[in-house]
């Protein structure tokens, strides 16, 4: 089976049967109250390597799963903003089902015990190192008001797809923690720092933890080489 996002200025959300996807449900079956993960990644990019390392580690996890592949709008920036827009999309597909986002360059290394029958509207990690909202690893409880979070998302994207007002750029780490902040009564819960465990990072700023979900910063390898630079980013 394939299928593609084909956006275009990511203003189509449906998505078509062109290209890649990864998708193995039977997991659910044994562990209905666990999340189904989705990810998605650029094609002809480095990044359908990573997605095919993510889909092994969720297989030897045990973790249901779905991975698409989508066309990349020209820039490392724009395509990350696919992710809202890829995220509504799957919560329409399957009501009421929660769902864990990872960013493809992540890897299952353990079960995320603590996401098993968790009832909340958004979970997800700030980084030890400057409180900073992290969005490689989202539990997204399908809830209404998880909804209205991903609605604003992409209010918020589409107003500020560059910069934010603050002279920030708009990583969509930083859009999605302006939109939880306009949702009231959000149920959010805080996930610990193994749930989005960076490669350099976490091990610098918070040694002596076991990640469960290993990111393995694909933006530092890979945005450069999107963007038609040279070198490693920053």
């Amino acid at each position: 089976m394939k299928r593609m996002l084909p956006f275009s200025g990511a203003r189509s959300t449906r998505l078509d049967s062109n290209l890649k996807i990864l998708n193995r449900t039977e997991y659910n079956a044994e562990r209905p109250d666990r999340p189904i993960v989705i990810a998605y990644f650029t094609v002809d990019t480095p990044y359908e390597a990573e997605a095919e390392v993510l889909k092994l580690s969720l297989e030897s996890v045990g973790y249901s799963y779905l991975i698409c592949g989508v066309q990349g709008l020209g820039s490392w920036q724009k395509n990350t903003q696919v992710k809202a827009y890829f995220i509504q999309q799957m919560l329409g597909e399957q009501p009421g089902q929660p769902l864990l986002y990872l960013d493809v360059d992540a890897i299952m290394v353990q079960a995320p015990i603590l996401l098993d029958g968790l009832q909340a509207d958004i979970a997800a990690v700030h980084f030890a190192k400057r409180n900073e909202f992290l969005s490689g690893t989202l539990f997204l409880g399908n809830t209404e008001r998880c909804l209205l979070v991903i609605r604003e998302w992409i209010n918020i994207n589409t107003r500020y797809p560059t910069t934010l007002p603050d002279g920030r750029l708009a990583w969509d780490q930083r859009t999605f923690k302006m939109a939880m902040d306009k949702v009231k009564d959000l149920n959010y819960v805080e996930l610990p720092q193994e749930y989005t465990w960076i490669t350099e990072l976490t091990q610098r700023y918070a040694p002596g933890l076991a990640p469960v979900i290993m990111h393995t910063r694909g933006a530092k390898r890979f945005r450069n080489l999107i963007d038609g630079k040279k070198g490693y980013a920053r």
